[in-house]
C-alpha cells in the first residue's frame, strides 16, 4: 500500500530513510511491497479484475464526504475529506487519525480558493463525530508560502507546536500547528 505524505511524516524512521532517495525510487519501493493490498474483488464476480483498496464511507452530505482507509499498521487510520465548493470544484484534505488526534497534511502548492470552508467543515466533523482532542496541521518548513500558512492557520485558531510535544514526532524539517478541541464544550451541546 502506498503511504500518504502525512503518514510518512508521522513515521519518522521510514521518512528519514525516504528523504535520501529520489521521489521516484521511493514510490517504486512502496509499490513493490511484499504485503498485498486489501481487495474488494469477489471471485467469480463482475468487475475489471483490479484490486481496489477498501475505503469506508464515514459521512456524506450535500457538501462534505469523509472516507477512511483501514489501518495499515493497526494504529493509524487514513481519513480523506472532500468538501464540495461548486459543482466542479472540490477541496481535498488527507489526514491520519491516531490516539484521538487528527494530523492533516497541507497539500503542496497554493491552497485552492474555498479551502478555508473545507477545513472548517473538517474541524467541525473532527470535533462532533470523531471526538478528537487535537487537530494538527503539518507542512514542510522550507515552503515558500510558510509565512502565509502560519498567518492563515493562526487566524483560524491553530497554534505553533513547540518541539518536544508528546503527540508529534521530532521532525526538524516539518512544522506542526495544533487546534485544541475542548470536549467539555462538545458534550454540552
Amino acid at each position: 500500500m502506498v503511504r500518504s505524505s502525512v503518514e510518512r511524516i508521522l513515521n519518522s524512521h521510514y521518512f528519514g530513510k525516504e528523504r535520501d532517495k529520489s521521489p521516484t525510487s521511493a514510490m517504486i519501493n512502496a509499490q513493490e511491497s511484499s504485503i498485498p493490498p486489501l481487495s474488494v474483488k469477489i471471485p467469480g464476480g463482475r468487475g475489471n479484475g483490479r484490486d481496489h483498496t477498501l475505503t469506508a464511507l464515514l459521512h456524506t452530505d450535500e457538501k462534505l464526504t469523509v472516507t477512511q482507509e483501514p489501518p495499515a499498521n493497526g494504529k493509524q487510520h487514513i481519513v480523506h475529506f472532500q468538501y464540495k465548493l461548486t459543482d466542479s470544484k472540490v477541496s481535498k484534505w488527507d489526514a491520519v487519525f491516531s490516539n484521538k488526534n487528527l494530523f492533516v497534511e497541507i497539500p503542496n502548492g497554493v491552497l485552492a480558493e474555498g479551502s478555508k470552508e473545507g477545513l472548517t467543515a473538517l474541524l467541525e466533523f473532527a470535533e462532533e463525530k470523531m471526538q478528537v482532542e487535537y487537530v494538527f496541521v503539518c507542512f514542510y518548513k522550507n515552503r515558500e508560502d510558510r509565512a502565509l500558512l502560519l498567518r492563515t492557520f493562526s487566524f483560524m485558531g491553530f497554534e505553533i507546536v513547540r518541539p518536544g510535544h508528546p503527540s508529534v514526532p521530532a521532525r526538524p524539517d516539518v512544522l506542526f500547528m495544533a487546534y485544541s478541541i475542548d470536549q467539555s464544550l462538545s458534550e454540552e451541546e
